[in-house]
């Protein structure tokens, strides 16, 4: 992983972005979070500004693991994102004394968090092309919509800007086609391939755990969240009400909330 950014004083909080994306996603909640803790903000490999190349589920738990240990950052309150929310869950369960408290935010891990246009862009060669499509289509439209939903009734126009990503990767293009386009095929692989790893992990997790979901969320539905938080022994289940899946960018307060209490609940189970 990159080095990231270690700010404010402890007790440690590592933020882990999704697919795609960067440290980035993470700044709406970054400047309260680092005023009473220390936090690892790092770019998962493949992304930004990591050196490495992109990695599988297992693969981001260990770096994520080698991250903590090397900055004296142990045990740590783990939030992980989506993607990244697999590689906390495995943080977790094979090392679980690194981890503190677990924020699992939009996370994938549960049967339906993988749908069949997720395998299909896992596949070689197809899966490749489409996703440079995809990619390099969805950052082009995303600006005008999001200019657009602005003339929209109020409520259409907060769902329509709660699904579009953010602007972290609109910085350049040759990334958005390239580097990044590499970094989500090989992850989309590990997703499909890696997902019965998560799923076998989840009762192993012993960290207290809090589980958020946005009931706009259609990239990994509530009833996914539902079900991590069925299967992680005593963990929370933490619904945002008009959110989509960014949860960081369009509802930081709530989630700033979720990690103080995460932190607290963590205290609480210390022997």
């Amino acid at each position: 992983m990159s080095p990231g950014g270690d700010r404010g004083g402890r007790p440690p909080v590592l933020l882990l972005h999704g697919q795609p994306g960067t440290a980035r996603a993470w700044d709406a909640v970054v400047p309260e979070l680092s005023r009473h803790r220390r936090l690892l903000v790092p770019d998962r490999p493949g992304y930004g500004r990591s050196t490495l190349g992109p990695a599988g589920l297992g693969d981001n738990a260990e770096l994520a693991a080698s991250c903590l240990v090397a900055r004296d950052a142990v045990p740590a309150t783990v939030v992980g994102h989506s993607w990244a929310g697999g590689v906390a869950v495995l943080l977790a369960a094979r090392h679980p004394e690194l981890v503190h408290s677990l924020v699992l935010v939009g996370s994938v891990g549960a049967p339906r968090s993988v749908t069949a246009l997720d395998r299909l862009l896992a596949l070689p060669g197809a899966g490749d092309a489409l996703t440079a499509a995809g990619l390099a289509g969805a950052w082009a439209a995303a600006g005008p919509l999001r200019r657009g939903a602005a003339y929209l009734p109020p409520r259409w126009g907060s769902r329509l800007a709660a699904l579009l990503p953010g602007d972290e990767l609109e910085e350049d293009w040759r990334a958005v086609v390239g580097r990044t386009r590499h970094a989500f095929v090989v992850e989309q692989r590990a997703l499909v391939d890696e997902l019965g790893d998560i799923q076998a992990a989840l009762p192993d997790v012993r960290a207290p755990t809090t589980v958020v979901s946005g009931t706009w969320d259609v990239v990994v539905p509530l009833e996914a969240s539902r079900f991590l938080a069925d299967a992680i022994p005593g963990a929370e289940l933490r619904v945002l009400d008009g959110v989509g899946h960014f949860v960081a960018r369009d509802a930081p307060e709530a989630l700033i909330e979720v990690i103080t209490a995460a932190d607290r609940r963590g205290l609480d189970t210390t022997p």
